[in-house]
């Protein structure tokens, strides 16, 4: 009997101290997950292109993919994000602070292989089945459950070539208020 008292005991105090280990590592890995890194990269309502290789950051990891990332806010209006130019590929990827992906796309599901969404609020969207504004027509609209989150747009470079057409294409991507373009 003592010897099944001492296993439980020493199981009860393995745990708590694990708990108490975990509890205070908390606060060194808080700021590591992909909202605070969006967060440091500057404004809201602009794309940042990542580098290939940035210690301690968001990087764009795979040598043939070049990344942005726009963090938006659509509390009090819808962000359009369009882009134009050549691209190989590219593909659109829209997220909540959480990193649940809500949407998706990319450009062979795009009309004419072009980039224009406006990301909008449930509210916003109703608004919009009433009356949509002409400088939205062509648009895909999208519904966003929250008011805040960030997209991230990709596009290939298939190799040194393309280096300039990359750049251009996601140099021409807007992630701005609706009413602003």
């Amino acid at each position: 009997m003592g010897r099944i008292l001492y296993i439980v005991l020493s199981g009860i105090a393995g745990a708590a101290l694990l708990h108490i280990i975990i509890i205070l590592a908390l606060p060194a890995y808080a700021d590591r997950d992909a909202w605070t890194k969006i967060n440091a990269l500057g404004p809201t309502d602009f794309f940042h292109i990542l580098p290939q290789n940035k210690p301690d950051g968001l990087v764009s990891a795979n040598p043939f993919i070049r990344t942005a990332v726009c963090r938006f806010d659509i509390d009090k209006q819808p962000v359009r994000v369009t882009a134009s130019g050549l691209a190989y590929y590219w593909s659109l990827s829209i997220f909540d602070p959480g990193t649940n992906e809500i949407y998706s796309m990319n450009d062979r599901t795009a009309t004419e292989r072009k980039l224009d969404v406006a990301i909008v609020t449930p509210l916003q969207m109703i608004n919009f089945r009433k009356s949509l504004p002409e400088s939205l027509a062509e648009s895909v609209l999208i519904e966003f459950p929250g008011t805040t989150g960030y997209l991230v747009l990709r596009t290939v470079q298939p190799d040194a070539s393309w280096e300039l057409i990359v750049r251009e294409f996601l140099g021409s991507a807007s992630c701005q208020p609706a009413d602003a373009l």
